[in-house]
């Protein structure tokens, strides 16, 4: 997406401008800390623009832990419950009876 359109839609406080603005600098934003990326993307933004860009801070910071849990999230393998009686189980001794470890 054009940073023209980003600058248009930070002025007409759009909604999900935020997001927008995490995708476009993912490479950045992942590399460093938020305050870091939000003085970058500032100047990245006023170079295209010639005029001073306004970021919130929280709204953009909001916006990076999103992005960094939704591309960092792995898949879980889901743990297979095994429910059987004590009679379906192999290793199972019969009531009253025990092994010693040795």
């Amino acid at each position: 997406m054009e940073k023209r359109y980003i600058i248009q839609f930070l002025k007409e406080r759009k909604r999900g401008v935020y997001t927008l603005i995490v995708e476009e600098y993912s490479e950045i934003v992942t590399s460093m800390a938020a305050t870091l990326a939000l003085d970058v993307i500032r100047e990245d933004l006023e170079r295209v623009a010639n005029a001073r860009v306004e970021l919130n801070y929280f709204s953009l910071a909001h916006a990076i832990t999103k992005f960094k849990k939704k591309t960092s999230s792995s898949p879980v393998a889901k743990a297979k419950w095994n429910f059987k009686d004590s009679y379906e189980q192999v290793d199972q001794l019969a009531a009253g009876k025990f092994k010693l470890g040795q």
